[in-house]
């Protein structure tokens, strides 16, 4: 699937009423088709505009830590003063006007208009030297990558294509970042995938996977009644050997969905057995009178992968899954208030297709940062020409 950060940024400017002339009109007395030259290459207008777009919905939710903190120490301070009606009344007042409008947003140390036209400078910089190296590196595109991306961006256009052509960026232009994006990651893999010059082994990848992610499967036993109230230290302690029972079972060869499902036969049976009792006695059901076909019938499936900080099935037993006590075709109990939990620890790469499926993912977690830095150096020696008259004709305010 392509990259549609744009197209989705774009819609968000659906409500937006603009006519803005065609890129190549010299309004501002001079040609502003196109936005810069740079190391030779020039940068079409719809490109600049495109990545200013970018760098707008990025100001949009940008936050300063250190303005945060500022103002929560400052509104506290007031806060203490407040021992009065007109007190409290200014520190209103004060929080109001340190809200200010978009355009008067200070990012970075920069006025707003200058840190997105400076962001997209950058990006237009690294899409420069993007080009460049996969030019260098004698790389091609596969499968005729080229010709899906147009075809695709052919199919958003008949939808979106309006919304952008208001704003002044032209199909052709997105086509262009769209292959550009292609490049970067086709460059990613050049130096870091299966192969590559700094290639990062499948020991690397299944480390970090395991680190991070485990197979399981697990029986969860409600320490409730049928009505649904929690059970008191009886019925937890026959609940704790009833678990106790299904673990050695599973140890010795059983497997753990059938077990799973002769649970789910009796808690259903405890269930209809409260809804039908007209009295407020307790409702037991003996194991040897759940329905063995219903059992046989419910085996649910419940093999699953958590991560480190997750909290499916619950918190509680990701901690344990990743203490490091547990391994391999270990099957334990995890106690909570509430629930049992009867997990058997699989292997993570049981399913072939695992490593294969999250390898990219991986690598870009694992060297994303790196390979960004490296981009960035690219641009340190370039030749940057900006058009002036671009840069002033094609404001902000447009995206607003």
């Amino acid at each position: 699937m392509y990259n549609i950060k744009k197209i989705s940024a774009a819609a968000l400017c659906a409500a937006m009423s603009l006519s803005l002339a065609g890129c190549g009109n010299n309004l501002f007395g001079s040609d502003t088709s196109y936005a810069a030259v740079i190391d030779g290459t020039e940068i079409p207008a719809g490109i600049f505009i495109s990545m200013q777009m970018d760098a707008y919905y990025e100001a949009m939710y940008y936050t300063d830590p250190t303005e945060e903190e500022e103002t929560e120490e400052t509104t506290a301070e007031a806060a203490d003063e407040a021992d009065s009606a007109e007190t409290t009344a200014a520190v209103t007042e004060a929080e109001v006007t340190t809200t200010t409008a978009f355009t008067d947003k200070v990012i970075e140390g920069k006025a707003v208009r200058d840190w997105i036209n400076d962001e997209a400078t950058k990006s237009m910089q690294e899409y420069v030297a993007i080009e460049n190296k996969f030019d260098e590196l004698g790389l091609s595109f596969e499968d005729n990558e080229d010709e899906k991306v147009t075809i695709y961006m052919d199919s958003l256009w008949e939808y979106y294509g309006s919304m952008y052509e208001e704003l002044g960026i032209s199909e052709n232009s997105e086509i262009l970042i769209t292959l550009n994006s292609q490049k970067r990651s086709s460059i990613f893999d050049y130096y870091y995938g299966e192969g590559g010059e700094s290639e990062i082994s499948e020991d690397e990848i299944k480390a970090y996977l395991t680190d991070n992610n485990a197979r399981i499967n697990y029986i969860e036993m409600e320490l409730r009644d049928g009505e649904g109230n929690l059970l008191k230290s009886d019925g937890k302690a026959e609940i704790m050997e009833m678990a106790e029972g299904y673990i050695e079972r599973i140890k010795n060869g059983e497997d753990m969905n059938t077990v799973g499902a002769e649970y789910e036969a009796y808690y259903n049976a405890l269930v209809e057995a409260a809804s039908e009792s007209d009295d407020d006695s307790t409702v037991t059901v003996d194991m040897s009178e759940a329905d063995n076909d219903e059992a046989e019938a419910a085996v649910t499936d419940n093999t699953t992968i958590i991560t480190k900080d997750g909290s499916l099935p619950s918190s509680a037993v990701a901690e344990k899954v990743f203490d490091g006590s547990v391994t391999t075709g270990d099957v334990f109990l995890v106690e909570e208030d509430e629930v049992y939990y009867i997990v058997e620890y699989l292997d993570l790469f049981s399913d072939e297709t695992y490593l294969e499926n999250n390898d990219s993912t991986v690598r870009h977690t694992l060297k994303d940062d790196e390979f960004d830095e490296m981009v960035s150096s690219w641009t340190e020696n370039q030749t940057v020409e900006i058009n002036e008259a671009a840069y002033k004709r094609y404001k902000i305010e447009k995206f607003m």
